[in-house]
C-alpha cells in the first residue's frame, strides 16, 4: 500500500471523526431542549453569538480549511503517476484483446505476424488474392496525399470491408460481427507491432504494361477493362473510354495514390501505400501505355489533349470518383 493511500485513508478517518462528533453534540443539545416547544426556546444572548457562538463557528472552518487544504495536495500529489498507470493498464489489456481478435478474424489472410498472405479469389477459386503486409503499413502510407490519419484508415476499412474483395465487412455499420470497440483494439494491436522497413520501389523493368496490369489490375478490372461492367461482381471501374475522363497525369496521381472516399477506399495506390513493394513512376507509365493501347479508337480523346470531368478533378491530387487501376483493399483487409 502506498504511502500516499495511508495518509488519504488517515484524513478520512479524521473527517468522519470530526462528523461524528459534531453530530453527537447537536444531538446532546437536541435532547436538553426536547421538552420545550420550539417557539419557546431560548436564543443565544448577544454576547453568546458575538463571541462564543461566532469563535466556534469561525475554529470549525478553520479546523476544515486546514483539513481539505492539506487532503488536496496529499490526493493530487501523485495523480499523474496514477493516471498514467491506468492509462497504461488500459492500453496493455486494449492490445491483448486486439491480438486475440485479429487471430480468431485476421491471421487466416494476413498471417499470424501481421506479414501479410493471402485469401481465396471471389472470381477463381483456384487463384489466391494478396493480402497485404499490415506490419509496416504506417511506413507504407506516409506518403500517401489520400490518408493523413492511420488508425481512422484502418478502423475504417475494418468497418465497411472492400465490396468485391475478400476482404468482409467487420464493423456493425457494414453488417459485420464486431463493436466500434472491438475494431478500435484491432487497430491498436496493428500499430502497436510495426516495422517501418520497407522494400525500395520497383521499376519492374522486366515486366510490360500488359503483365503489370495482369498481375494486378485485371482481378478487379476484368481482362477486357470493363470491370462491373463487365462483370458486375467485380469492384473496379470500367477503362474503357478512361482517357476521356482523365488526363495521363491525373491517371498516374490516381495510381500512386489510389482513390479514397468518404464510404471507404476504392482504388489502392500502388506507389504510396498498398504495394509491399511500390512501383516506380516508369513502371506506372507503362500501364497507362497499356491501357492506351487497349482503348478502341472511339474511346481516346481528341489531340487537344483531356480535362479531367469536375467529378472527378484532381484525382491525381487526391483521388477521385474513377480508376486506371485497381485491386482489393488499400488499407488492412482484415
Amino acid at each position: 500500500m502506498s504511502q500516499s493511500v495511508v495518509v488519504i485513508g488517515i484524513l478520512a478517518v479524521a473527517g468522519a471523526a470530526v462528523l461524528a462528533f459534531l453530530f453527537a453534540n447537536a444531538s446532546r443539545q437536541r435532547r436538553a431542549a426536547e421538552n420545550v416547544p420550539p417557539g419557546m426556546r431560548p436564543g443565544y444572548s448577544d454576547e453568546q453569538l458575538e463571541r462564543s457562538v461566532l469563535e466556534r463557528y469561525m475554529a470549525w472552518g478553520v479546523v476544515l480549511t486546514l483539513f481539505f487544504a492539506v487532503f488536496f495536495p496529499v490526493y493530487w500529489i501523485r495523480e499523474q503517476s496514477r493516471t498514467a498507470g491506468a492509462v497504461e493498464a488500459s492500453f496493455v489489456s486494449q492490445v491483448v484483446a486486439g491480438e486475440a481478435l485479429y487471430v480468431e478474424n485476421c491471421s487466416q489472410c494476413h498471417g499470424g505476424n501481421l506479414g501479410g498472405g493471402a485469401a481465396p479469389s471471389p472470381y477463381d477459386p483456384e487463384s489466391q488474392w494478396p493480402a497485404p503486409n499490415l506490419s509496416n503499413i504506417v511506413t507504407r502510407y506516409a506518403d500517401n496525399r489520400n490518408v493523413t490519419d492511420i488508425e481512422q484508415f484502418i478502423i475504417r476499412t475494418l468497418q465497411i470491408g472492400r465490396p468485391g474483395t475478400p476482404m468482409q465487412a467487420f464493423g456493425g455499420q457494414g453488417g459485420g460481427p464486431l463493436t466500434d470497440e472491438q475494431l478500435n483494439d484491432i487497430a491498436l494491436y496493428i500499430l502497436t507491432n510495426q516495422v517501418e522497413e520497407t522494400e525500395e520501389a520497383s521499376a519492374a523493368a522486366d515486366l510490360s504494361g500488359e503483365q503489370l496490369y495482369t498481375d494486378n489490375c485485371l482481378r478487379c478490372h476484368g481482362e477486357q477493362l470493363q470491370g462491373a461492367d463487365g462483370d458486375p461482381a467485380r469492384p473496379g471501374k470500367n477503362l474503357v473510354g478512361v482517357f476521356q475522363r482523365h488526363s495521363e497525369e491525373s491517371i498516374l496521381g490516381i495510381l500512386q495514390n489510389g482513390i479514397l472516399v468518404p464510404t471507404g477506399a476504392v482504388m489502392p495506390p500502388w506507389q504510396n501505400g498498398y504495394q509491399e513493394q511500390p512501383y516506380t513512376d516508369e513502371a506506372l507509365q507503362t500501364i497507362i501505355d497499356y491501357l492506351r493501347e487497349q482503348q478502341p479508337a472511339d474511346a481516346l480523346p481528341d489531340e487537344g489533349g483531356t480535362e479531367d470531368t469536375d467529378e472527378e478533378e484532381g484525382a491525381a491530387d487526391d483521388g477521385g470518383a474513377d480508376g486506371a487501376t485497381d485491386e482489393p483493399s488499400p488499407s488492412p483487409d482484415v
